[in-house]
């Protein structure tokens, strides 16, 4: 094993687990922001419900680039929709499932959240920057 590296925690199966997938930031994605989505990613793996909560701050992030207020995620998405976003957004919306509470407090802790809901947020914000352009 190479000097500093760690075993991986043995699945159900008893086999050892591999290392998570690396993440990278979608492309276009603000600088500023790459440091949020790449914590996000890196703590996916031990804390889904923390990366939860980062991906959702990000997401606010993103919707504030584009002059909204970013108060209500699920509204002001449906709102980007409206303007000409792609309505794919909005079904990608759905397969999230957002409480009211994510919506409207993105940056709380639900620790309800596992590794697919963080998997569905990562996959999301790169939905997002791939079709919402940022705003000039």
């Amino acid at each position: 094993m190479p000097d500093g590296a760690r075993p991986g925690r043995a699945d159900q199966s008893g086999e050892p687990s591999r290392p998570a997938e690396q993440h990278s930031a979608p492309p276009g994605l603000d600088r500023k922001l790459v440091p949020l989505y790449d914590e996000a990613a890196a703590v996916a793996d031990v804390s889904p419900a923390s990366a939860c909560a980062l991906a959702r701050l990000l997401l606010r992030s993103l919707i504030q680039s584009q002059g909204l207020r970013g108060r209500h995620l699920v509204r002001d998405i449906s709102e980007l929709v409206s303007a000409g976003a792609p309505v794919g957004l909005l079904r990608a919306l759905d397969v999230m499932k957002l409480s009211e509470t994510e919506a409207r407090r993105p940056g709380e802790i639900n620790l309800a959240n596992g590794h697919g809901d963080a998997q569905n947020l990562m996959m999301f914000i790169h939905l997002f920057t791939e079709h919402v352009s940022p705003r000039q």
